[in-house]
């Protein structure tokens, strides 16, 4: 039997009992939507993190005396107004693994526009650290060793604190006001969002470290340092020459504790990515449960077929039609009618995660690639859950078909 025979009598039959066909179809439509609305969310959480990895970096660590406790004393009580600046510059001196190190000093401060006041998060440091972050200028420049060296009373904002201060004005070329103390804003850097904490990574305002240390930090000691791999050195390496360097400096004995952390940026962004493909795991399952009942719908619709239509398939036999013949009939029956399901069902799951980004801001990601996913998905379904039905239409006996009422 010709292969456009066969689905001109699966078509047939179909059409011959349409509020079945329709409600078979429907289960179908929903478990198909189910997994395309749930693949589509989960890899647009996926590129999200991704994006946000990228972004930060997954290169760099933070080092700092914040939270220890030596003798029951804090670490910071005895720490050197200056002890960051050096142990970054040594850091970048001694270790063959690091590529760049800065001290940073971050504290939240008002700031006076001509438009706006507004308190976003300041922070000194040298020019190294946006080859750390990742992090570059959407206009203006970056600035540079020489301004740091000169005193200049120059910064970079990022945009949240850029919109805050100056609404839809061009920031760079603009002055702001900190601690009474008059700075141009020379770069606008790009947009970093929120990752891990929650904290709005484009909330800052970035000063050189000499000018910001001098005019705006006061007595505020810096207890940060930020020191990043050269390209290909695994982290492991780099925080053990981190680590020998600072105990060398700071001459603890081999009994005596890290009097400093170090925290590996990378660990974050791997948990993040980790409990993201989890959630993508869940959500396909749950959607999957939902295939397998639109599953079970067509099987029974197709046994219920088999039982309506057995003097049919008697009088088929008897005439010629081979076991072969009534199990492909049936058989393509089944993958149609998922088949029609999983185009139905991609349209309306692409539907549902566009509605689900518009009206939760999440990001969704649709590939055509997906399109083939559903019609697979749904040709799977219908072969494995017509297969039966089909077998047993084939294995009926012509003579007990004929006799059937």
């Amino acid at each position: 039997m010709r292969f456009s025979t066969i689905l001109y009598e699966a078509l047939v039959s179909l059409t011959h009992h349409k509020v079945r066909t329709s409600l078979s179809v429907l289960g179908i439509v929903i478990g198909i939507a189910s997994v395309i609305a749930m693949v589509a969310v989960g890899q647009g959480a996926k590129a999200r993190v991704e994006r946000q990895i990228e972004a930060m970096g997954n290169d760099w660590l933070t080092i700092g005396f914040w939270g220890i406790q030596r003798g029951g004393i804090r670490r910071q009580q005895g720490v050197p107004p200056d002890l960051a600046e050096r142990d970054a510059r040594a850091i970048a001196e001694q270790c063959s693994a690091v590529r760049a190190a800065t001290p940073s000093n971050t504290m939240s401060m008002q700031v006076v526009s001509s438009y706006a006041n507004y308190q976003p998060r300041v922070q000194g440091v040298y020019p190294s650290y946006f080859d750390i972050r990742r992090w570059k200028p959407v206009a203006g420049r970056l600035f540079t060793n020489d301004d740091m060296n000169m005193m200049r009373r120059v910064c970079c904002i990022g945009q949240t604190a850029a919109r805050e201060l100056f609404g839809a004005v061009y920031p760079v070329g603009e002055t702001i006001r900190v601690n009474r103390i008059t700075f141009e804003i020379i770069g606008e850097l790009a947009a970093k969002g929120t990752f891990g904490d929650g904290r709005d990574n484009d909330d800052y305002i970035i000063f050189p470290w000499s000018v910001f240390q001098r005019q705006i930090a006061g007595n505020e000691i810096s207890q940060t340092m930020f020191a990043a791999a050269v390209p290909g050195a695994p982290l492991s390496l780099v925080k053990q020459e981190i680590r020998n360097v600072l105990r060398d400096r700071h001459h603890l004995g081999e009994d005596e504790d890290d009097d400093f952390r170090i925290v590996d940026r990378s660990v974050a962004a791997e948990a993040s990515a980790a409990a993201t493909q989890t959630f993508n795991w869940l959500l396909t399952t749950i959607a999957g449960i939902s295939l397998v009942v639109g599953g079970v719908g067509v099987m029974n619709v197709t046994l219920v077929s088999v039982t309506e239509r057995t003097r049919e398939i008697g009088t088929r036999m008897a005439i010629g039609a081979t076991g072969e013949a009534i199990l492909t009939q049936f058989l393509a029956e089944a993958v149609l009618l998922c088949m029609l399901g999983g185009v139905l069902g991609f349209a309306f799951g692409s539907a549902v995660a566009q509605v689900v980004s518009w009206k939760l801001g999440w990001d969704v990601l649709i590939s055509y690639w997906m399109a083939g996913l559903a019609i697979g998905f749904a040709t799977c379904v219908g072969v494995a859950f017509g297969a039966y039905p089909a077998w047993r239409a084939s294995r009926l006996d012509p003579i007990e078909a004929l006799r059937y009422e």
